[in-house]
């Protein structure tokens, strides 16, 4: 063990020891006292605190004596000395359901507590509510109970039930938790008024609850009565004997009673309450019912006080007779001519009463008279003749018919319809149905019929009769998430018009089954042909709203598509690509998935490539097609691009090479329309020999000059032919540029640098000499442009045969 857990060790204990030693020393200096122990919320009490004069924290000292109250100071004009020693303090209110009250004592700013009381606080109980006594018989006796209101866990409150009867008094007290007792029969009387009220109290508090006063008799309550006899009398008449039950037979009293009566066949009627006052063991008539109406009857009485439980319903039916009362009618009649199957169907109106049970109904025509059918249904078919045009239908039972109803067949059929009908559903077994009535004067009324398709139902058909005045009707008695279809006609005043029809639900939700995905015959490597069946009417539970097909391959990537109908056509597949399909159905009830579907896309078949293939070759040909003709049309334009004509000077003289032939390899100019001018750079004038003209490799090699020769050179070669006046002038012209990269600026025309005379006399008038111009220039740059002259300066032309030469080709070509 290390020294540092050793004065750890030594540390903790001097703070315990010293703890304890200042516990003892608060023990032994103080005493508090208090007037109570127990008090009532709001009450005042009296502390006091004797101080030790051997109190260590007192010796010798300056101190005060400081009050508290749950941890609240207690003020100080509320505390003060009382004698030697002793300290007091008096606190008016205490509140809550405890009060700790301490004592201690101060040194300048260190208090330390020496003597503390703990007081009980006691609130009143909650008063008793909702007393309420009844005399019972079985046991006899009467049964109080009331309503504590919260209870508390306090264990000294105390209920008392206390009765008086006239002069004499009795109270019960009742054990801890009870609120309730049963009065024996003996202790009070049957038509005495007794007055009754609980108690409730505690130590300090005593409260009591509102008073009670009644008669037992009249606050009995009753046991159901008992039907002794129930016998129709006459029409619309029963009469009943009833009793109390076999405890209260003795009672002799005349009580209130109410008889309830209701149809057990129409769930739509109306329940009947017939209130009576009667003795037990009496007999009871109630009048003005149907006639051959099967009843529920029931009771129950009561004596001034509240009503007994309902007694076990019996059935009773009333006296029978012959039926009363017109029938609800509908007659359909097919629209062709001739001998028709006409359809009837009938239902009892609002006044009709079968009076007994309906043995038959019979349809007959009077013009021929005879019986079209007779049947225990609420519907038959005939045929009915085309002259026929009123048939009647009576309802009959044990006791006689009813009066005819007469149906009247309407000549015209297929009149103007109705021109729009919708469905609202209200409920899961009611929808609304509103249609445009029609602005004419010879509509009469409406018919509405329904029938469910579903085929459990098929057969049955529901009708209703409404005024033309009507726009809209509510339909009940709907099953929801079945199909019905609706239809109405109009009625004329001589037809009936045609039928406008919609199918509706109540009340719709998602479909039961999910369509099955299958595959078209005509797979292909880019699209995919889908189709499914249509789910059976009976698992639609809706309208069908649409479909979803939703297509995926292995990376996710999806095509959402949606239809109305039963196949739709997958586009912009990838060949050889695995896919998967989805197709989810709608209702406005909600949507219901299928199965996930696997397929896979071809490859390129024979026929998709020959549909390829054919439109490339096509147009590959088409576009060969094109291209030959505008190069047999363009033929010399693209010879002059491909192969451009350069003249040969070895083979050509000047007077030969005309300007038209030297244009025939250059581009066009864009700028200068003007063809006639010539781009010369260079001038070689050749004096030669017969010889030498004839010696081609000389003309080549040695008589040529290069674009490189000096201003000298041309000089001098001038001169020499100038000399010799006797030998064949020759020229060579060159370009400034190669044909093909030449441009199409205007000609540029050079100042000649020579000493040699003009020829002829500069014009006053002309314009002034051009320029020498920057550019690829030839070595001989000393010609300019030579001016047209007159005639009068021929002898110039003498002297330059090779430019006259020049002159008279340019002048052919103008």
């Amino acid at each position: 063990m290390s020294m540092a857990s050793v004065w750890l060790s030594v540390f903790v204990s001097w703070i315990y020891i010293t703890a304890l030693l200042k516990a003892a020393q608060a023990l032994i200096c103080g005493e508090v006292n208090t007037s109570a122990s127990m008090v009532a919320v709001g009450s005042s009490i009296t502390a006091s605190c004797l101080i030790n004069n051997e109190c260590p924290l007192t010796k010798g000292k300056e101190f005060r004596v400081e009050w508290k109250i749950n941890n609240h100071l207690v003020p100080t004009n509320l505390t003060y000395l009382e004698r030697n020693g002793t300290y007091a303090a008096f606190i008016p209110n205490i509140l809550g359901t405890s009060a700790e009250i301490t004592c201690g004592i101060c040194v300048e700013t260190n208090c330390q507590i020496v003597g503390g009381s703990i007081i009980e606080v006691k609130h009143p109980p909650p008063i008793p509510k909702n007393l309420s006594c009844v005399m019972t018989f079985s046991p006899g006796g009467m049964l109080c109970k009331w309503d504590p209101g919260q209870e508390t866990a306090d264990n000294s409150t105390i209920y008392t039930l206390h009765t008086s009867i006239r002069t004499t008094s009795k109270r019960y007290v009742l054990p801890t938790g009870v609120h309730f007792f049963h009065i024996p029969r003996l202790e009070f009387g049957l038509t005495s008024k007794m007055e009754i009220y609980v108690e409730v109290s505690n130590v300090f508090w005593r409260i009591s609850s509102a008073r009670l006063l009644l008669v037992p008799m009249e606050s009995a309550k009753y046991g159901p009565p008992d039907f002794q006899r129930i016998e129709p009398y006459e029409l619309g008449c029963v009469k009943y004997i009833w009793s109390l039950p076999a405890s209260q037979s003795w009672v002799k009293l005349t009580f209130d009673v109410e008889l309830s009566l209701k149809e057990v066949d129409n769930k739509l009627a109306t329940e009947l309450v017939f209130p009576i006052s009667s003795r037990s063991n009496s007999e009871i008539k109630v009048c003005k019912l149907l006639h051959w109406t099967n009843y529920s009857i029931k009771m129950r009485v009561r004596y001034f006080s509240e009503w007994s439980e309902w007694s076990n319903p019996k059935e009773d039916t009333t006296i029978t007779t012959a039926p009363s009362g017109y029938l609800d009618a509908w007659l359909k009649v097919p629209d062709d001519d001739g001998d028709d199957i006409a359809q009837l169907y009938w239902k009892p109106s609002q006044h009709f009463r079968a009076n007994g049970r309906i043995k038959s109904y019979t349809v007959e025509s009077k013009e021929p008279k005879q019986i079209l059918c007779d049947t225990r249904e609420n519907h038959c078919s005939f045929n009915l003749r085309k002259w026929t045009r009123r048939i009647y239908l009576t309802a009959s039972n044990t006791d006689g018919s009813s009066t005819p109803t007469e149906i009247k067949v309407f000549g015209k059929k297929g009149l103007e319809p109705v021109s729009n009908i919708s469905v609202h559903p209200q409920s899961e077994s009611s929808v609304l149905i509103v249609w445009k009535s029609l602005v004419s004067s010879r509509v009469v009324g409406y018919v509405l019929e329904w029938r469910s398709l579903s085929k459990t139902h098929a057969d049955q058909l529901f009708f209703t009769l409404l005024n033309k005045n009507q726009s809209s009707t509510v339909v009940t008695g709907l099953e929801p998430y079945k199909p019905y279809e609706i239809s109405i006609y109009p009625k004329y005043v001589d037809g009936i018009g045609r039928c406008l029809t919609v199918i509706a639900y109540s009340k719709e939700k998602a479909p039961t089954v999910a369509p099955e995905l299958m595959f078209g015959e005509n797979h292909h490597s880019t699209h995919v042909h889908l189709l499914w069946d249509e789910i059976p009417l009976e698992q639609r539970n809706g309208i069908i709203r649409g479909y979803t097909i939703y297509v995926w391959d292995e990376r996710n990537n999806i095509q959402i598509l949606r239809t109305k109908t039963t196949d739709i056509l997958v586009r912009h597949l990838q060949p050889l690509s695995r896919y998967n399909a989805l197709i989810s159905v709608h209702t406005l009830g909600g949507s219901l998935n299928g199965s996930v579907v696997i397929f896979k896309t071809e490859q390129f078949g024979g026929v998709e490539i020959v549909i390829f293939v054919i439109p490339v070759c096509f147009g590959f040909s088409l576009l060969i097609l094109i291209a030959a003709f505008a190069c047999l049309n363009k033929h010399e334009r693209l010879k002059l691009c491909l192969w451009p004509i350069i003249p040969d000077p070895a083979n050509s003289s000047i007077r030969r090479w005309t300007t038209t032939e030297s244009l025939q390899g250059m581009p066009p100019f864009k700028e200068d329309k003007d063809p006639v001018m010539v781009y010369l750079s260079h001038f070689s004038l050749l004096d030669l020999t017969d010889k030498e003209l004839c010696n081609s490799d000389y003309v080549k090699e040695n008589l040529w000059l290069n674009d490189s020769g000096t201003h000298d050179e041309g000089h001098n070669l001038f001169q020499t032919m100038q000399e010799n006046t006797n030998t064949v002038p020759y020229a060579t012209v060159l370009f400034s540029a190669p044909y093909e990269n030449q441009t199409a600026s205007p000609p540029v025309y050079l100042r000649s640098d020579s000493t040699q005379p003009l020829l002829g006399v500069e014009d006053p008038d002309s314009p002034p000499p051009y320029e020498n111009m920057s550019g690829r220039v030839s070595v001989a740059n000393f010609f300019t442009k030579i001016p047209k002259e007159s005639t009068g300066n021929e002898a110039f032309w003498e002297e330059f045969p090779m430019l006259r030469s020049l002159e008279n080709s340019n002048t052919d070509h103008i």
